[in-house]
Formats: structure tokens, C-alpha cells, sequence
């Protein structure tokens, strides 16, 4: 091999930097003969993609001309959508020859700064964010040496910058199949002392059943749910949101009595990225979730569900009470 270009980072932890970090290291090229080079550039990039394909429904409709030339509109068809954002690049000229370089080792030192506005490494099926650092050779009349690493960028979500509030939602369920056979109603209430969070503790859920009738509840399901929404602006905007449950809890359920009950639920928070607000084409937030499921043959929907939105951070408020814990689930009559 006559020419050898390689990269050797010396900041970092494994290749992975925080936003507002340097990105520290060396070039190193060994030449085995003389050549002649024009220069060595280096090129530090970011880029957030997304893409999915989406089956075309109904016959007639045609997303564009070309479609409509080239395509066969059946319930086979399909259209691709696609979006791109652009958090980063930067070149650095490190050698300027244009001349004859003679055989031997070189060793060129760079540092490069990461913007504070970027966000979080990410990949999946629909889309990813991916940085990466380049090293060029390029040569005249010759093909350029190229040597290429990935770079993983980790940005930390402190909550104590953030605005966190407690959280009470209610949700009145109708019993019974309106207007036929009305029966009453159910009220869902579900309330949490703050609604930021980071992976390792427990979220403490308190839920609240009240009716006039007696109703049996099956079971109580707590959700943690991840959204991820895919943005994609050709051939025109377009959005894709895949929801994921990272931690759940099913309880047995209770006979109703009069004056309602009181629930206690503690969900774990696994090791998950964390919201993710800074992508224009992929972001990450959370919600919980709190499903009942009633034992009802009058209903022709037996679940009441509330979901309430969740800050996952990465840096715990400094006064926070909460820790980590088992998941329990305590039944109690509200008097």
C-alpha cells in the first residue's frame, strides 16, 4: 500500500463527545514512495435523514406528474417519502502541498469544536443522526486517499433548567351504551408530584376511580410510552410518529364501590435517550399512560384511558425526593 491516512482521536470517551466539546486528535499518513498530493483536508458532519414508504389508497390519486406517467396506481403502490436536516460541517485545510511529498510518516494535529445546538446520535429504521470525521488525500489525476470514523454525540437533558410542574388530569368515561342504555359515569384521575424524570427512578402515579355505580375493574395498566415523530418534507410534508412501551405495569383490578378508590403505582424509568427537542426530522418525547379496563357488557368501549405528557432528562433535579424502587401497586378506599 503506498499510501496509508488515518485518524487517532485523543479527546473523547470510545468516540463519543457532548455539544460544545472539542473533538481532539491527529492525522497520520504514511507515504512507501514518493507522490505527489495537493492537500489533506479534514471534514467534521452531522447529518439527521428520515425515510419510510407508505401504500397509496385509493384509485385516481396521483402524489405527483411523474407518478402519474410512470407509476401503475393500484393498491400496490407505494410512495417514499424522505427529509433531511444539516447540523454540521466544517472544513480544515491541514496541508496544502501541490508538489511532491517524500516517503515517510506525517502527523497533523486538528481541533475542532462541536456547536451547542446539536443534537443526540440517534438510529432507527425510519431515520438517524449520524456525525462523522473525514480525512482526504486528495491527489491529482489520482483517486483521493479517504479515511472515515464515526463520532457519537451524547446531549445531556439537566432538569433543573427545565420548567417541571406537578401534573393532574381527569377523564370522565360514559358507562353503558348512550344514548340506548346510559348508566352513569366514571371518573379517571390521575396525578404524578412532577413530570420530569431521568432513567433509574420511579415515577409515583396516583390514580383515582369514582362512580355512583358499582363497577368492577379488571385490570389497571401503567405505560411509559416513547414517541418518536419522522418528519419527511418531499415530496411533501409528511409525518410518521412510532410509539414504543418502555416500561409497563399490569394490576389486578377491584370491585367499585361507592365513593370510588385510590391507587398507588410506582413505574420504573429504564435506560432510554433522553427527549429529544433539537431535530427538526426526529423527535423524541414521552407520555404516560393509565388504562382501565371494565367489566361492562353494556359498553361497547370498555376502556377508560388517560395519558399525561413526560420529560426524561438525563440530570436529576437537585432536590428531587424520588429514587429508585420497586413497582407496587396499592388498592385503598377514597372516603
Amino acid at each position: 500500500m503506498t499510501v496509508k491516512v488515518e485518524i487517532v482521536l485523543t479527546s473523547g470517551t470510545d468516540g463519543c463527545f457532548q455539544p460544545g466539546q472539542e473533538v481532539v486528535g491527529e492525522v497520520i499518513v504514511v507515504l512507501t514512495k514518493t507522490i505527489k498530493v495537493s492537500r489533506l483536508k479534514l471534514t467534521l458532519s452531522g447529518i439527521g435523514r428520515t425515510e419510510w414508504s407508505e401504500p397509496i389508497s385509493g384509485r385516481g390519486r396521483f402524489l405527483n406528474l411523474e407518478q402519474f406517467l410512470f407509476q401503475v396506481n393500484d393498491e400496490a403502490s407505494s410512495v417514499n417519502y424522505t427529509g433531511k436536516e444539516r447540523y454540521l460541517h466544517s472544513e480544515l485545510i491541514l496541508c496544502q502541498v501541490n508538489d511532491f511529498m517524500p516517503a515517510g510518516g506525517y502527523t497533523y494535529g486538528f481541533a475542532c469544536p462541536l456547536p451547542e445546538s446539536i443534537p443526540s446520535s440517534y438510529n432507527s429504521t425510519n431515520g438517524h443522526i449520524r456525525y462523522s470525521l473525514t480525512a482526504t488525500l486528495e491527489r491529482p489525476w489520482k483517486s483521493s486517499k479517504v479515511h472515515s470514523i464515526s463520532l457519537g454525540i451524547i446531549r445531556q437533558l439537566d432538569l433543573n433548567s427545565e420548567i417541571l410542574l406537578p401534573i393532574k388530569a381527569e377523564h370522565t368515561k360514559s358507562l353503558g351504551c348512550w344514548p340506548c342504555l346510559p348508566s352513569g359515569s366514571l371518573v379517571l384521575s390521575v396525578q404524578i408530584p412532577t413530570n420530569g424524570f431521568v432513567p433509574g427512578q420511579v415515577i409515583p402515579v396516583q390514580i383515582q376511580v369514582n362512580s355512583k355505580r358499582h363497577v368492577t375493574i379488571r385490570k389497571v395498566t401503567t405505560v411509559l410510552i416513547q414517541q418518536t415523530t419522522f418528519s419527511a418534507r418531499w415530496p411533501k410534508a409528511r409525518q410518521r410518529i412510532e410509539s414504543v412501551v418502555v416500561s409497563k405495569n399490569v394490576s389486578p383490578g377491584i370491585k367499585l364501590p361507592d365513593g370510588g378508590v385510590l391507587a398507588e403505582d410506582n413505574l420504573q424509568v429504564p435506560w432510554v435517550q433522553p427527549t429529544s427537542r433539537c431535530s427538526k426530522v426526529i423527535k423524541i418525547c414521552y407520555e404516560l399512560k393509565v388504562a382501565l379496563e371494565i367489566d361492562s357488557y353494556l359498553m361497547l368501549d370498555r376502556h377508560a384511558v388517560l395519558a399525561v405528557p413526560i420529560l426524561i432528562g438525563t440530570i436529576p433535579e437537585r432536590d428531587s425526593e424520588l429514587s429508585d424502587g420497586e413497582s407496587v401497586h396499592v388498592w385503598m378506599r377514597d372516603d
